[in-house]
């Protein structure tokens, strides 16, 4: 049906840019027109350049429009059906690579921040990380060599 419509009007901007002129289904009969209290007298013949003329930018619109249709829908909601997978929408990496920018940008565009993964704990525990973070614990009291070894097998209590 889609196809079937951009295929009408881009026949009919053809035929208008190349200013035919259409013939009115209405014959020279007269025609009465309540609000204007008489008979109308309604042209048989329209001229397409002045119509085009006066309605160009509706016409530009309709052109832009049919060379590139705006898709309301969702990156990952636009794949066929086979090719859809059920956590795409939370984890980009599962969508096709060509698509994963355009994901990104509309990610963006709905304001929710991306989710950063914690680091595992394979990679808390090297030592560098373990001692940025020993470091970062101690900030508000200055620990003791032991501490975590005591606060793992013992209460706690602040003094």
């Amino acid at each position: 049906i889609c196809c079937a419509k951009q295929q009408f009007c881009f026949y009919l901007l053809l035929d208008i840019l190349c200013d035919k002129t259409y013939k009115l289904m209405a014959s020279n009969k007269l025609e009465y027109d309540s609000t204007l209290g008489g008979s109308v007298s309604l042209p048989t013949h329209v001229q397409t350049f002045r119509y085009a003329a006066n309605v160009v930018q509706e016409m530009r619109q309709l052109i832009d429009e049919v060379r590139n249709p705006v898709s309301r829908k969702l990156v990952f909601q636009t794949l066929p059906k086979h090719m859809r997978r059920r956590a795409m929408s939370h984890h980009p990496k599962r969508l096709p690579r060509k698509h994963r920018a355009a994901h990104r940008s509309q990610m963006a565009k709905a304001g929710k921040p991306q989710q950063t993964k914690r680091p595992s704990r394979k990679h808390r525990r090297r030592p560098g990380n373990l001692l940025r973070d020993y470091l970062r614990r101690q900030r508000k009291n200055t620990w003791l060599e032991t501490h975590i070894w005591h606060a793992k097998r013992f209460h706690m209590v602040d003094r």
